[in-house]
This record gives C-alpha cells, structure tokens and sequence, in this order.
C-alpha cells in the first residue's frame, strides 16, 4: 500500500522554481528535498532524476501557459490587444524570481526537449497575440515582433539599474512601439 502524498507534485515544482532561483544551474536534489521536507530518494521516486524536474518544471509551466491565455477573453478586433498585453506582462510583476526564469532560459538554450517546451510556450503566446490582432495587421508577423519586444525587454530590465519593477519596464517599451506602429513612424 503506497503512502499518501504529503506535498503536491505542484508544491514540489513550486518549490523547485524558488530553489532554482537562488541556486542558479547548481540547484540539486538535495537542495530541493531540504527545501520541501522530503527525503532525496523520495524525489527520484516521484519524479527522476535532476533533469527529469527540470523537465516537469518546463512541461508544467507550458501547459499552465496554455490554459492561462485560453482563460483570457478574446476579441480579434484588435481593441483587445492592450489590455491582453497589460494582463500577459502584468502578470510579470516587479520580477521577483525572474532569476528562475534567466537560470530555466540558460538551461533551455542547452537542452533540445527543455527548449523544444520553451517554443510551445512562444508559440502559444505568439499565438494568443496574433489572435487579437485585428485582420489584416501581418498577425503573424506582427505578434512574433511584439513578443520579441516582451523578450528583450526583460533583458533590459535584468541589465538596468532602474527601480522601476518588470511588468512596467516591459510595457513602457510595448507601449512606445505601438505608438510608433500606429503613428507610421516604424
């Protein structure tokens, strides 16, 4: 007869975020098992090894991205389009732990099935983008360039000495860009 779960699969890649965030590419097992009250044994049980959580980690965070952005409203008349964009980047926050994110990006770069989950997670928001984009506007296109400015202007924001949090780095940059678009200007 198998135990009962003390802490959720959830909790657990929860918690491997955080440990990922303050351990960089040296997270461990052990330091995931002290972090949850588990034993490292436990973990390989449940999940595999190191590299193994990284990809449940991954999986997960595609598929919460998914029935996210299918929770949104859509309206592909393109009056939809800012607020959509305020919701998806306000969801950024300040960017506390944005440091798993860089740290999970870094071992995406590396790895083909982690970064193979990285693509369907741009391709879904690309996608979510294009959808509210209003006909006619190369949605595509146009949604791959406006996610590419989300992307880079997070980097931004990693490199800035600003106090000013995430979320509002990145949609001042959305912001100008649109205004550009808009006015003809780019």
């Amino acid at each position: 007869m198998t135990r009962p779960k003390t802490i959720s699969d959830e909790n657990v890649l929860a918690a491997a975020l955080e440990v990922l965030a303050e351990s960089g590419d040296s997270f461990t097992l052990s330091d995931l098992a002290k972090r949850v009250g588990l034993s490292r044994a436990t973990l390989i049980q449940r999940f595999g090894n190191r590299e193994a959580i990284l990809l449940r980690i991954a999986t997960h965070e595609a598929e919460a991205t998914q029935a996210w952005l299918e929770s949104l409203p859509l309206d592909s008349s393109g009056n939809e389009l800012w607020p959509f964009l305020e919701e998806i980047v306000g969801s950024m926050g300040r960017g506390d732990g944005f440091s798993a994110r860089v740290t999970l990006a870094a071992l995406e770069a590396r790895d083909p099935a982690l970064r193979a989950l990285a693509h369907r997670r741009y391709t879904l928001v690309q996608s979510a983008i294009a959808a509210r984009l209003p006909p006619g506007a190369e949605r595509d296109r146009t949604a791959e360039h406006l996610h590419a400015i989300i992307a880079g202007a997070t980097m931004q924001w990693v490199a800035s000495d600003s106090d000013t949090g995430l979320s509002d780095h990145v949609l001042e940059r959305l912001r100008w860009a649109l205004n550009h678009l808009k006015s003809g200007l780019i």
